[in-house]
């Protein structure tokens, strides 16, 4: 039987070590690439960021989301998510979404708080549907703020830029709620307030129909299309309230009996 040699281990020679020195630097610059190439483009002129549309605004100055989403060496290369959350930033800003139009155009769209009430903090000031305090002057005429805003009752305390009082909170979204889908009803609301009994208590304008209606705080837009149905009706305009916080009934009260 014949028994092989045991092999020994093969060196590295210095040529070896050499081309193994090179495939490793080799690797080390490709997976680097995308690290420094980027940042090495960015500082060309031919990469930076041309023109930027602004679209959605309508209170905000379009300047303005242009100078908070683009900084001096702002280039195609930049991540779009980082001018989203600097133009966040923006107080009157609910949303903003940034796309490529072209390789050096970029458009963001806006989404604005819009006001939907004022509050009284003491002063008057706009407030958004989220009880968000609107950075808007309401005799700004500029801005084109609507004066038909209804005014909730009662000075209202802050916190955070906020309307503090939950109860509050959520009758100003109701109301962003009917300013959407009931725009009619809310351009005839003076004032707006909670009720003492419960619910919700809205002063209307002189010939609304009805001088107070009065709505719960749960599904306010359901008992708001009764008291639509039953006002409709009658014929007597003399209504000095109408109550729909009973579960399927709306009581009408006339002026004399109130």
């Amino acid at each position: 039987m014949i028994r092989r040699a045991p092999s020994r281990p093969r060196r590295i020679t210095r040529r070896g070590r050499r081309r193994l020195l090179f495939a490793l630097m080799v690797a080390a610059i490709g997976l680097s690439v995308p690290i420094w190439v980027p940042h090495l483009l960015a500082t060309l002129p031919a990469f930076q960021i041309s023109e930027l549309r602004v679209v959605g605004t309508g209170h905000i100055p379009p300047e303005e989301i242009r100078a908070l989403a683009l900084t001096p060496d702002a280039s195609v290369w930049d991540d779009p998510a980082r001018w989203e959350e600097r133009v966040r930033a923006h107080p009157m800003v609910r949303e903003a979404t940034a796309r490529r139009e072209s390789f050096r155009t970029l458009e963001i769209a806006i989404v604005e708080r819009r006001p939907v009430a004022l509050v009284a903090t003491p002063e008057l000031r706009p407030v958004s549907g989220d009880g968000y305090l609107l950075p808007l002057e309401p005799s700004a005429a500029p801005l084109d703020l609507p004066l038909d805003l209804p005014i909730v009752q009662g000075p209202v305390e802050t916190e955070g830029g906020f309307v503090a009082d939950p109860e509050t909170r959520e009758l100003i979204l109701a109301l962003s709620r009917m300013d959407r889908t009931r725009s009619d009803f809310i351009s005839l609301v003076s004032e707006v307030g909670l009720a003492e009994e419960g619910g919700y208590r809205f002063l209307l304008l002189p010939g609304a129909g009805a001088d107070v209606v009065l709505l719960p705080s749960d599904e306010p837009l359901r008992a708001l299309d009764r008291v639509s149905i039953a006002l409709g009706q009658i014929e007597d305009r003399q209504v000095a309230r109408a109550d729909a916080r009973f579960r399927g009934q709306v009581v009408l009260t006339r002026g004399e009996e109130r």
